[in-house]
């Protein structure tokens, strides 16, 4: 997927290309991505901070001209995170 195909093929939308505002519940996080050998250990992280299948979130904001970091909130506390740690994270949209 590319950032100019949002969606993927089951509907799902990934958490850097939501919008300020949006909210969504987590479909998946998924394993691959670009940490290389540090690959497991990231998606493990995201899963203890609360990243879960389920979970509700809200995209907060976002860094300088709409860069790193991605501020989220989720399960009431708030997370800066990377963009290329919010690219593992599967989601599907719904109003607030």
């Amino acid at each position: 997927m590319t950032d100019s195909n949002k969606h993927c093929a089951d509907g799902g939308t990934l958490l850097h290309l939501l919008p300020k505002g949006a909210h969504a519940r987590i479909i998946s996080v998924d394993i691959a991505g670009a940490f290389g050998a540090r690959e497991d250990q990231v998606t493990q992280r995201l899963k203890e901070l609360g990243f879960l299948p389920g979970a509700q979130l809200k995209v907060i904001g976002f860094g300088l001209f709409g860069k790193d970091p991605i501020a989220v909130q989720i399960n009431g506390t708030k997370f800066g995170l990377r963009r290329r740690e919010a690219e593992k994270i599967l989601t599907i949209p719904h109003p607030s």
